[in-house]
């Protein structure tokens, strides 16, 4: 065989072999994660090269809680402002059972449930507010439209009436998170859409 022929397959190789790992750790989260159920009300974008889908805003990134920079950073950073990431350790909350972040961690835990986060602020702080790393549900053509609707508030004769209540079933392994399903008034969305 020609070199180049060889190195084409060598490369062809190592990028199936990545697609293949990122399937098997999508899989691995779905099978060993942890369930959490984070309340939601999405938007409705469209994306030409990725499809179509809906942006989850979730009531857990909203809270206050200590920077885990503060401490670590005291002397040398104390009093910039930028992006910093840290861990956030979710926990199922007592009275509503839906997830909560009930901290943030400088460094990667080695047990429990935890997610990789990123939040804007000054350093030493409080932080109100963490960007999570799932943020799109994605759905088939057409169907984007549908779930905004029945999640977003309607003004009917000057009064507003909310969307159904809505929560992600998210699966957490590892540091690593996977939406399975968006349940609306307590059913998936498959079975709305399926419905419609």
């Amino acid at each position: 065989m020609k070199r180049s022929t060889l190195i084409f397959l060598a490369i062809a190789l190592v990028q199936l072999g990545f697609l293949a790992w990122m399937i098997f750790d999508h899989q691995r989260v779905l099978h060993d994660g942890e369930v959490f159920k984070f309340r939601t009300a999405p938007i409705d974008p469209r994306d030409p090269f990725r499809g179509e889908y809906v942006i989850l805003n979730f009531e857990a990134s909203i809270g206050e809680w200590p920077d885990p920079h503060a401490v670590l950073d005291q002397v040398t950073d104390q009093g910039q402002y930028g992006r910093q990431r840290s861990f956030a350790l979710i926990a199922v909350s007592d009275t509503s059972g839906y997830a909560v972040i009930t901290g943030l961690v400088a460094v990667e835990p080695t047990s429990g449930a935890f997610l990789p986060v990123t939040h804007y602020g000054e350093k030493g702080s409080m932080v109100d507010r963490v960007e999570l790393p799932f943020r799109r549900f994605y759905l088939e053509e057409g169907d984007g439209a549908t779930t905004e609707s029945m999640l977003t508030p309607q003004w009917e004769n000057g009064e507003r009436t909310e969307g159904l209540p809505a929560y992600a079933l998210v699966r957490v392994y590892q540091g690593q998170a996977v939406i399975e399903d968006l349940i609306i008034g307590d059913r998936s969305i498959h079975e709305w859409l399926n419905e419609q």
